[in-house]
């Protein structure tokens, strides 16, 4: 083929492929620009939800306060009972509205308008029960009135939390990057809703002025611990270096006043709960000092939502500016491509033509001269440069391949030198290792630790008497037990000849005795194979210590475990004994 017609070629390959290369940036822009609207477009229905939510939650506060007073009720509380039913059935309405506008997005299941429907019906229904109990005499007025009153309306937030998660999905399929900041904002909103159904639980007790039934205890217990939950779940999200300081800032609002003022106020309300009933305040100034320390965290559900909104109009505009420089670069490409095209055919192919055609002629005339081989005109520089491209693939491709058999193989030094080779368990190195992290993140956030140390009995005659492999086979079988019994956060490793080592996170004390005491019964089934066919059964001595007794220093949990251990040893073995506390067999 002649060189014009390669470059011509090879022009129009570029071309195509430029287009190609232009075409494919643009859609993704576009699709980028599409999505960032579609998220901003699904997160106006998602506030309308969690301002529903939160309206349904305020609701319960007045309604509260009415139930605690006497007959007639006054004008005061009647009023702020009204205001807060119409803030809430404006804000179920335009839920309603934004469901309907947000129906046939991507990722947006149907049904959704039903569901708000369905919510209406039955916070009128809620309301029905509320009002029947408001017209009897205070006196008439049971507990179990009260409490069918306040969790019929306790009730209704449950049946809108699908649809906010139905909202939240859709806008993080449009825009997957809001994972945090959505998610953040409905954690807020459930932390809203649990903080609120937490003072509901203690709504009838303060009105009959009684002590805590056990199911309100219970409830209480827990709401309370959903709220931790939540709580630690949020501090994940909003304590990222990607959140801005109004988030940060709208967090540690809450810390103080919510897990702070209010919980002061609960933990007193609770006292007087667990004692006589003697609140000293009514469901009222329950109700006046508790919900304003609520507040902060609608503050931060807000912040959230709003950095939402700015991060999917970033990304708005940011792929509206690139598509405009794709389009713009993929105009300008183009000219310099033509541009350059139409100066080589002008001033380099048009030339070496001529060339051409006046050798040829003075070949004509020039009958004795003699045109090169075509083997030679195929050895060019463009092929002695593919040549040398393709053996530095080659190359590159042997370094990488070699590169990554290294890394495997550090990678497979790393897993044995941290591993029991006999029991597959971690071995005393590594278990040290994972366990000072470990007791770096109790400390950090308080939950309980326990160890357990436990020692094959008689494992030396057990070798003396049937061999190493009998006795290497009791190891393999004690571990065996320890991996079947361990949940997924415990850590476990073979501490050193017969001994093994148990640590057990969020586990109380009573819980590390029973676990310990599972772990001896299952131990003591074993039975393994001596030397002359004969079946020994395997027993341990176990001893068992707890953070709750002796802190959360790795040595002292150790040392005590140990020392439980031994006396569970000199107290005729197969026993297990709990630092400081009755051995238990």
């Amino acid at each position: 083929m002649q060189l014009h017609r390669m470059l011509q070629l090879l022009g129009a390959v570029v071309l195509v492929a430029t287009m190609a290369l232009v075409g494919r940036m643009a859609t993704t822009e576009w699709q980028a620009v599409s999505s960032a609207s579609e998220s901003l477009r699904l997160l106006e229905p998602l506030r309308a939800g969690l301002v529903a939510m939160e309206m349904v939650s305020r609701e319960r506060g007045p309604t509260n306060a009415a139930l605690g007073d006497a007959m007639p009720m006054t004008q005061e509380r009647s009023d702020a009972l009204q205001q807060a039913r119409l803030r809430t059935d404006r804000a179920l309405v335009a839920l309603r509205d934004a469901v309907a506008g947000a129906a046939g997005s991507p990722g947006m299941p149907v049904g959704l308008p039903t569901r708000v429907e369905a919510a209406r019906v039955a916070l009128a229904q809620a309301r029905t029960v509320v009002d029947q109990t408001l017209t009897l005499p205070g006196a008439r007025r049971s507990a179990e009135r009260i409490r069918s009153a306040v969790y019929a309306m306790v009730s209704v937030v449950p049946l809108l939390a699908p649809i906010n998660t139905a909202l939240a999905g859709g806008a993080q399929h449009a825009y997957p990057t809001l994972g945090d900041e959505v998610q953040g904002a409905l954690l807020a909103a459930d932390l809203r809703e649990y903080a609120g159904l937490l003072g509901s639980h203690f709504t009838a007790a303060i009105v009959k002025r009684e002590p805590f039934s056990v199911a309100e205890r219970r409830a209480i217990d827990e709401t309370r611990g959903r709220i931790a939950q939540l709580r630690f779940l949020i501090e994940l999200r909003v304590r990222g270096d990607a959140m801005p300081s109004s988030v940060i800032h709208a967090w540690e609002m809450v810390d103080a006043r919510y897990f702070g003022a209010a919980q002061a106020l609960l933990q007193s309300v609770l006292r007087e709960g667990d004692a006589d009933g003697r609140y000293g305040l009514t469901a009222a100034d329950f109700a006046a000092r508790y919900v304003p320390d609520m507040n902060p965290v609608l503050e931060l559900r807000d912040a959230l939502l709003l950095q939402a909104r700015e991060s999917a109009m970033r990304e708005h505009d940011r792929a509206v500016r690139v598509l405009l420089w794709a389009l713009l670069g993929a105009a300008v490409l183009l000219a310099a491509l033509g541009s350059a095209l139409f100066v080589l055919q002008r001033r380099v192919l048009r030339p070496l033509v001529r060339a051409t055609g006046a050798l040829h002629a003075l070949a004509g005339e020039e009958r004795s001269a003699q045109a090169p081989p075509q083997s030679v005109a195929r050895q060019d520089e463009v092929t002695a440069v593919l040549g040398a491209v393709r053996l530095l693939q080659q190359q590159t491709h042997r370094r990488h391949e070699l590169e990554r058999e290294r890394d495997q193989l550090i990678e497979q030094l790393r897993e044995q030198s941290a591993t029991d080779y006999l029991t597959g368990l971690r071995n005393r190195r590594s278990f040290i290792a994972a366990a000072h992290d470990r007791l770096l993140q109790a400390q950090r956030y308080g939950f309980d630790v326990a160890m357990v140390l436990l020692d094959i009995d008689w494992f030396k005659q057990l070798n003396d008497s049937h061999g190493h492999a009998a006795g290497d086979r009791a190891l393999q079988a004690v571990a065996q037990v320890l991996r079947t019994e361990l949940r997924e956060t415990d850590l476990a490793a073979r501490f050193g000849g017969e001994e093994f080592v148990v640590m057990l996170t969020h586990c109380n004390p009573q819980a590390a005795l029973q676990f310990a005491l599972r772990l001896r019964e299952a131990i003591s089934e074993i039975e393994v194979m001596g030397a002359e066919g004969h079946y020994i059964r395997v027993t341990a001595s176990l001893g068992v210590s707890d953070s709750r007794t002796v802190g959360l220093a790795l040595e002292a949990l150790l040392a005590a475990a140990d020392t439980a251990m031994y006396s569970a040893k000199n107290a005729g073995r197969d026993q297990v004994v709990q630092s400081h506390l009755a051995s238990a067999e």
